[in-house]
């Protein structure tokens, strides 16, 4: 006489995601829902330890934000106090001779 076995199917990905969302929403414990289910207890166990694992590695997950301080459109200043109520700011883009000959000028008040 031939031995015949039981051919079990392993459920898809999308049916273990249906099967758990399932279960979540039950509020059985495991073995209660695996029982109805019609599964063994050990598989609820290891999808939702897989589920774990994918959701924390997408939690982890790098994501790059630029740096918003650096985007600003003003160009740059620099300030210079230069005592007796004098202060002077010049923003980038200014040519030294023109900052050289306001000097002078400062100085000659």
């Amino acid at each position: 006489m031939p031995i015949t076995r039981a051919v079990r199917k392993c459920p898809t990905q999308a049916q273990r995601d249906q099967i758990l969302t399932a279960y979540r929403r039950s509020q059985l414990t495991q073995r209660e829902f695996a029982s109805k289910a019609g599964i063994s207890v050990s598989a609820p166990q290891l999808w939702l330890s897989k589920a774990d694992a994918r959701a924390s590695t997408r939690a982890t997950a790098f994501v790059q934000v630029p740096n918003l301080l650096t985007l600003t459109s003003d160009p740059a200043v620099s300030r210079l106090h230069l005592g007796d109520g004098i202060d002077l700011e010049v923003r980038s883009g200014f040519r030294t001779e023109e900052l050289a000959t306001l000097l002078q000028l400062l100085r000659s008040l």
